[in-house]
């Protein structure tokens, strides 16, 4: 049997490497912490799973949802925009989706025909780029680099990529950087998109882990025209098994999305998008709680990686850290090293791009006492 070549030229997805390597010290008895993972440890507001419960037991709530959300929820999306980003939406310029994943899959083909171009950002989600080529699309990849804060030099873009480019994609708050986004970066690129009728989407899974909370931006202030938001709970919640986001903006690329996803899904389960609604409506106090919990688990592994003399870009969002490879090892090097002599998982920055090379991804995914006994068995590295 012949399987797609789009299917088979797909690069190995790099945390298929970690977890070989995971096996090998688990069958070894061997102890492991992971804090390369993006996923929560904290569990999601008790109303959450208060409103799952109860929507469980509701007669018609387990048959097919429709597609594009429920109303109430849609409803809430909207205000909240209003509430917390100052922008006015409509329930048409909504869209549920199951995750922020599905909706990254389902608007490449939305927006871009075989071998158009997209732009992507590099380091990145890997996403972003097996996607993109699943659907027979170029990537066309602009660096981010700590010098310029991880915003890319848009000026840098050639023309003829701009004037054939379809579709933008950016990420902030950041993944793997946790740069956050800037109000004159956000003019610049719906200018840039605008004249050259690119769309410009921003996956905002984590627009709500900020250090501060006047630092929550949307790419939808100021105006929505050919812009769309992707939007989690995954994170905004700890509901990442729950598989529920949300995409927001422009009315047309919504629809359009909209026709996609109901060929490609039936919707999510009608409980889930209950308990999203009582997450969104009820809970807002949950974002504030942890943020401050991720707030002081950042300031504690900034300290110890000042004492082992390990150097990190200092983001403003989400729950990463990105970490500098030490003097003397290469990413894999290095990043093999702690997992097979340290038990510490960690994700190499070459899982994010060839910018990533040279880095490492930190999650502050476990406690304070679980950071605290994980990084002090690093060894103290040379300032050099």
């Amino acid at each position: 049997m012949k399987i797609n070549n789009r299917t088979t030229n797909l690069p190995q997805y790099h945390f298929d490497k970690i977890d070989i390597l995971k096996d090998k010290v688990r069958k070894e008895g061997r102890e492991l912490i992971d804090i390369g993972i993006g996923d929560p440890d904290l569990e999601p507001p008790k109303e959450v799973n208060e409103a799952l419960i109860e929507a469980l037991s509701y007669k018609g709530y387990h048959n097919y949802p429709k597609g594009s959300g429920i109303v109430k929820l849609k409803k809430q999306v909207v205000k909240d925009y209003k509430l917390n980003y100052g922008v006015d939406l409509t329930e048409d310029e909504v869209l549920i989706t199951i995750g922020s994943k599905e909706a990254l899959s389902n608007i490449i083909p939305t927006v871009c025909d075989i071998n158009d171009y997209i732009i992507l950002p590099d380091p990145s989600y890997p996403a972003y780029e097996s996607c993109s080529r699943l659907w027979g699309v170029i990537p066309y990849k602009m660096p981010l680099i700590e010098e310029k804060n991880y915003y890319p030099n848009l000026n840098l873009i050639p023309e003829n990529i701009k004037k054939v480019s379809k579709l933008m994609i950016i990420n902030y708050p950041n993944n793997p950087t946790g740069a956050n986004l800037k109000k004159d970066f956000l003019e610049e690129v719906k200018e840039m998109c605008a004249k050259y009728n690119i769309v410009l989407c921003n996956d905002g899974a984590y627009k709500e882990i900020v250090n501060k909370k006047e630092d929550r931006l949307s790419i939808l202030m100021g105006g929505i025209s050919n812009c769309i938001e992707f939007s989690s709970f995954s994170k905004a919640f700890s509901m990442t098994g729950y598989r529920i986001g949300y995409v927001a903006g422009d009315k047309n690329i919504i629809k359009a999305l909209g026709e996609v996803k109901n060929n490609m899904d039936s919707g999510q389960f009608m409980p889930i998008q209950y308990s999203a609604l009582r997450a969104i409506k009820d809970c807002s106090y949950y974002i504030e709680y942890i943020n401050e919990v991720y707030r002081k688990r950042k300031v504690l592994a900034e300290s110890i990686l000042d004492e082992k003399n390990i150097k990190y870009f200092k983001g403003e969002g989400t729950f990463y850290i990105w970490c500098k490879i030490p003097t003397g090892y290469t990413t894999d090097e290095f990043c093999s090293e702690l997992l097979l002599k340290k038990g510490i998982v960690v994700t190499p920055g070459s899982a994010f791009g060839r910018l990533g090379y040279g880095y490492f991804r930190i999650a502050l995914t476990k406690d304070e006492e679980v950071i605290r006994n994980t990084l002090n068995k690093l060894d103290r590295y040379s300032k050099n």
